[in-house]
């Protein structure tokens, strides 16, 4: 790779996506053997998931919880007058709502869903109505706990 315009390619020997990646990763900072710092950089990534995991997910429930909550009092104002004169109002609501917390429940569960009686949280509960609303269109109506209704919102 001598000139400007000439791709990885070019030439009687062709190179990997990623080994041309790493020449002109080379070439843009004049780094040599930069493959050598982008493995370590990797290592040190793979080393760090299970904390990011541990620790970012559970904290995207909470932030997830505060923003259905503003989202519902939000699509609640907006939409007070439409509400006397319209059958359901919420439908839309609902569907956004089950898709991101039933994209959430995918994310962090995988394609099984573990149903424990009194949890820490009824977040397998959100779970659970989101898929049932997504699948079958219907809401569910079920016996809480006194903690859900402690929420806010």
């Amino acid at each position: 790779m001598t000139g400007g315009n000439e791709s990885c390619t070019a030439g009687p020997t062709s190179m990997s996506y990623l080994t041309c990646l790493t020449y002109i990763l080379e070439e843009w900072t004049g780094v040599e053997d930069i493959g050598d710092y982008l493995s370590y950089a990797f290592y040190i990534l793979w080393l760090f998931f299970p904390l990011v995991v541990v620790f970012v997910l559970p904290g995207v429930i909470v932030v997830l919880f505060y923003a259905s909550i503003l989202w519902l009092h939000i699509y609640k104002r907006k939409n007070e007058i439409k509400e006397a004169y319209s059958h359901d109002v919420w439908i839309a609501a609902r569907e956004m709502l089950a898709t991101i917390w039933d994209g959430h429940g995918r994310i962090w569960h995988g394609p099984g869903l573990v149903v424990f009686y009194h949890g820490a949280t009824p977040i397998d509960f959100v779970y659970f109505t989101a898929r049932l609303h997504i699948m079958k269109k219907r809401c569910c109506s079920v016996v809480a706990d006194h903690f859900v209704f402690r929420l806010p919102g």
